[in-house]
């Protein structure tokens, strides 16, 4: 048996369905969000050894630039970040939206490191957060979690990135900050 569909019908259905605060699929765009970091930026970071008092903080700036790619489906940042003794490091970061997963996604390419580094990441609307987990495993072969923050502000030309980590030798409950970085928009 055929149907034939009523185009009005289902248009009244889809506006009764939003005027009574019902989500349709499609309502959450995660477009919008990931392209706040389209364009040029410029920042400071910090990195913290809370486990290695033989380290000295680094300090670097960085200048970093996003860009859609693949139909604007990804957004790829390229950053270079420079230290005070004149090291640099290069780093790609691509971020899109898994529709199956329900969640943003980040991967991390490093030229100072053969890794890669990739999860999920929430986010909330309210704060405007992006948060994102990790395991990974630290020097010495000892199994390690690692939590991120990233805070866009409300005109989004800010982004505040703070990571956190927890090694399994640590006491629980113990996840000191290792790192923290403030991206300003270039206009």
């Amino acid at each position: 048996m055929k149907f034939k569909l009523n185009k009005t019908l289902v248009l009244l259905l889809f506006t009764f369905s939003s005027v009574h605060g019902q989500q349709s699929i499609d309502s959450f765009d995660p477009l919008p969000i990931l392209h706040t970091f389209i364009g040029e930026w410029t920042g400071n970071a910090t990195a913290y050894f809370p486990r290695d008092s033989s380290r000295a903080t680094r300090f670097e700036t960085i200048q970093a630039v996003g860009k859609k790619i693949l139909k604007g489906t990804y957004v790829e940042i390229s950053s270079t970040w420079k230290q005070k003794n004149g090291s640099t490091r290069e780093l790609l970061e691509l971020l899109n939206y898994h529709v199956r997963k329900d969640s943003f996604q980040v991967l991390y390419l490093y030229d100072n490191w053969p890794g890669r580094v990739d999860y999920p990441l929430s986010f909330d609307k309210e704060t405007r957060t992006f948060k994102g987990y990790d395991t990974f495993i630290a020097r010495g072969g000892v199994p390690a979690e690692e939590k991120v923050e990233w805070v866009i502000s409300e005109d989004g030309n800010e982004i505040r990135g703070t990571e956190y980590n927890h090694l399994s030798t640590d006491p629980e409950g113990y996840w000191p900050k290792t790192f923290e970085y403030v991206l300003r928009r270039i206009e």
